[in-house]
């Protein structure tokens, strides 16, 4: 009873960091009506069509249910406090990357003084995502893990970069490297756990990148209203992701959870 309080509590604070992060840092933009308008453009070079997340962002992701829940559920020689130690982990690490990656657009958007040290932030938490794989897969992997994750955000940094100078062509180029670079994570995932196919890896991928711009863009433009409810679409698609992966490493891997 006391380790599901304590982890409560724990579940609890993170929120309450994520919300507090997510109303932080409230600058004064004057808008840029030509960045949507670039992204947009950018996506039908590439062959993707997001109008609709710029409407709806987060309505596919509040129908979404636990996976782990309904796992443990059926399987009661699973030992149940160790699943939920993984699950809050994960939860904690993939709720700080989308923390950290708002932090970072926030500040950059504005020209802030803090954006280079949350990038390193953020920088430091693909190191400890793939950190938390090395128990099941090994350090090797959990190093390339990292690596990739690392690649999704500098392409990232470099998309905003490019959409806040105005320059169309180099951010065609970004997005399609960001999405190539989203491919390669999900073909690694789905090669390391049976459980996670490629298609469902890069559908969920490419959601995430769906998200992270609309609330970039969203920024940039000046739509706050926009910003703040894909920010909270991009927090319940996190603790999905975190869901996914942690039903994954608990049905590979079992023996290890009794």
């Amino acid at each position: 009873m006391e380790n599901k309080t304590k982890n409560l509590a724990h579940v609890l604070a993170v929120a309450i960091i994520a919300m507090v992060v997510s109303t932080a840092f409230v600058f004064s933009l004057s808008p840029i009506p030509s960045i949507a308008q670039q992204v947009k453009a950018a996506d039908e070079v590439n062959g993707k069509n997001n109008n609709d997340h710029y409407q709806t962002v987060s309505a596919q992701h509040r129908s979404l249910g636990s996976h782990v829940v309904s796992f443990v559920a059926n399987n009661d020689n699973l030992n149940q406090t160790k699943i939920t130690e993984l699950r809050i982990s994960l939860h904690d690490l993939w709720v700080e990357h989308i923390v950290w990656t708002r932090q970072y657009v926030v500040a950059a958007a504005a020209d802030q003084p803090d954006a280079s040290f949350a990038a390193e932030r953020l920088l430091k938490n693909q190191e400890d995502i793939g950190d938390a794989i090395k128990p099941f897969y090994g350090d090797q992997a959990g190093n390339q893990l990292t690596s990739q994750l690392k690649d999704h955000i500098t392409i990232a940094v470099d998309l905003l970069k490019a959409a806040k100078a105005g320059n169309s062509t180099a951010l065609e180029q970004t997005e399609e490297k960001w999405y190539a670079n989203a491919d390669e994570i999900a073909t690694f995932l789905s090669a390391a756990n049976p459980y996670w196919t490629k298609d469902d890896m890069l559908n969920m991928l490419n959601e995430h990148l769906s998200l992270t711009k609309t609330e970039a863009v969203a920024r940039l433009t000046g739509d706050y209203a926009t910003d703040v409810t894909t920010f909270d679409a991009l927090y319940q698609h996190a603790v999905s992701m975190a869901d996914e992966f942690t039903a994954g490493i608990v049905k590979q891997f079992q023996e290890q959870f009794v």
